[in-house]
């Protein structure tokens, strides 16, 4: 005998997703919440998890809508449990990550009333979603319409816009009251397709062929074959350069994939003789401060940015907001170029060319350290696997090597937290099915700890932890190395391992402290197994700060 919710708002609730295509809905426990729980776990048309920690279960979620391309539900109880959500909420918002927050609330007269476990739940995340709605508890048949309706707009503002919603629901007592037999059943429903504004691509095609130095730089986005084929297309001509980083995932050797490693070394005088006449951005943030620093001093006389979500004036020279898919946008314009004679992709390969023979020299010579790690790890990568990268040093990292294009590249780029990095990981992970490596520092590893406590945990997924005892990336930045607490306020030093967290949540453990060690730990971390695994790297006793900053001089 099935058990669904008593109360019509949820039975309307859980057939209005249904209608729309969604069937994730990542739980997590509580009283409130109760009845949303009851009927979301006991209809085989949803696919459900049990996520206890709030934070995590929020970044659960995203990872998993990154994978399906659809929303996915969050589903908690009133109070704090709530507001946990906010980190997951702005990284999907920035991110454009479709993310549904279905939130129990208490009755709307006991809010500012000292009840328990309530707060102001009503937009709450107003300022990182794109709608917010408040259902109203009442089951008269115009209530039920009007939330009927309300849900309907919600839901399509998610899709089209891809980016968090927030549905609240408050709930009375009694919570946990069932039928066996729905009172409220919902035929498939069909939502306009999203509309484009008109583009004159006769007018960017006559400036694009007028000009003969066209930078495109691509951001963070998810894999695309079609993007990849018709940027190939376009970098054949000699008056283009395409610079991106990994989390891009486009690959040619035309493309210059490793930006920082480029124009570190130049003075401001050649590096004005390398800015475009034409910035072409697409997609979304990019992680090197170096670019956007040649950009902002270097400004270009047009910038276009081609995206379908969002229009920042990154360079601040915006010129041109191509509202649409990007592939829509280049199919037509490539139709219409001409190749136009020119040096600029040639001085730009010669400065590639240049530091990549002081690159491999200097790796070459350099002790264990992170760097070293990092030029073994992304040499070892499995074909076909899911890279997840977590932030701050990590990432950074990974931009100064080549990564294969059969490994897609996801990191959260959009708030750059350290807040959720392994979970997004797992959830990205349990959605797709995909053999996933997740390569996290120490930090981002042991703050998001309780990611670890999750019982849908894929025996698929690994863990690359780079521990150097603390967040070396403050002494990187300028600012935090040059005060007097710099180890015991920004780096936070500490002597942790991950050993004990991986025998309490059963993950397979290795820590390895040199590279004959590393290199020989590679086949067993890969190899199928009944536990998920963790290969810790100590590089504590290397001097990775002083390596770095002498990598980037040897490239001068």
């Amino acid at each position: 005998m099935r058990k669904i919710s008593n109360k019509l708002n949820v039975q309307l609730i859980a057939e209005t997703l249904l209608a729309f295509g969604i069937d994730h809905i990542v739980l997590s426990p509580g009283s409130r919440n109760g009845a949303l729980t009851m009927q979301f776990a006991n209809d085989n048309r949803f696919k459900t998890y049990s996520v206890v920690d709030e934070r995590s279960a929020g970044f659960v979620a995203l990872g998993m809508a990154q994978q399906i391309k659809k929303p996915v539900v969050v589903c908690c109880t009133s109070g704090s449990a709530t507001a946990n959500y906010y980190p997951a909420v702005t990284e999907a918002f920035f991110q454009n990550v479709p993310l549904i927050v279905l939130s129990a609330d208490r009755p709307e007269h006991l809010v500012d009333n000292f009840d328990g476990q309530t707060i102001r739940q009503k937009d709450l995340f107003e300022k990182h979603s794109v709608h917010n709605v408040q259902l109203s508890e009442s089951e008269e048949t115009d209530d039920l319409t009007r939330n009927m309706l309300l849900t309907k707009y919600a839901l399509t503002d998610c899709i089209h816009k891809s980016a968090p919603i927030h549905i609240n629901m408050p709930f009375s007592e009694p919570l946990y009251d069932y039928v066996t037999t729905p009172d409220i059943v919902i035929d498939n429903i069909t939502i306009d397709e999203k509309q484009y504004p008109e583009i004159d691509v006769f007018d960017y095609m006559r400036r694009w062929n007028s000009s003969s130095k066209k930078l495109v730089l691509v951001g963070m986005h998810s894999p695309s074959k079609a993007l990849n084929e018709l940027l190939i297309q376009l970098a054949q001509d000699d008056s283009v350069v395409i610079l991106n980083e990994v989390t891009s995932n486009i690959h040619h050797p035309r493309f210059f994939n490793k930006i920082d490693q480029v124009i570190f070394p130049y003075p401001d005088e050649e590096l004005e003789d390398l800015k475009p006449e034409i910035l072409l951005t697409i997609g979304q943030n990019i992680v090197s401060k170096k670019v956007k620093r040649f950009l902002r001093e270097h400004k270009a006389e047009q910038h276009w940015h081609l995206d379908e979500y969002w229009q920042p004036d990154t360079y601040q020279v915006l010129t041109d907001k191509i509202e649409t898919k990007p592939e829509f946008f280049l199919e037509q314009l490539i139709g219409f170029v001409n190749p136009k004679e020119s040096d600029y992709f040639e001085k730009w390969n010669t400065i590639r060319v240049n530091n990549e023979k002081k690159h491999d020299a200097y790796i070459q010579m350099i002790p264990f350290s992170d760097l070293k790690a990092f030029d073994s790890i992304i040499k070892n990568y499995p074909e076909n696997w899911q890279i997840q990268y977590g932030n701050s040093t990590v990432i950074r990292y990974g931009l100064l090597f080549d990564h294969n294009d059969s490994n897609p590249v996801f990191c959260n780029r959009g708030t750059s937290g350290i807040d959720g990095s392994t979970s997004t990981a797992i959830g990205a992970c349990i959605a797709s099915g995909e053999n996933t490596v997740m390569i996290t520092g120490d930090i981002s590893f042991f703050y998001d700890s309780n990611a670890l406590w999750n019982v849908n945990m894929p025996k698929n997924f690994r863990i690359i932890l780079i521990n150097n005892g603390g967040g070396n990336i403050f002494k990187f930045i300028p600012g935090p190395s040059e005060t007097d607490v710099v180890e015991d306020y920004f780096e936070t030093k500490h002597h942790l391992t991950a050993e004990h967290l991986a025998k309490m949540f059963n993950f397979e453990h290795q820590i390895v402290s040199n590279l004959s060690d590393l290199e020989n730990a590679y086949a067993n971390f890969y190899a199928e197994s009944d536990r998920p695994k963790i290969l810790e790297i100590d590089t504590k006793n290397a001097a990775n700060d002083s390596i770095l900053r002498a990598y980037f001089s040897s490239i001068k």
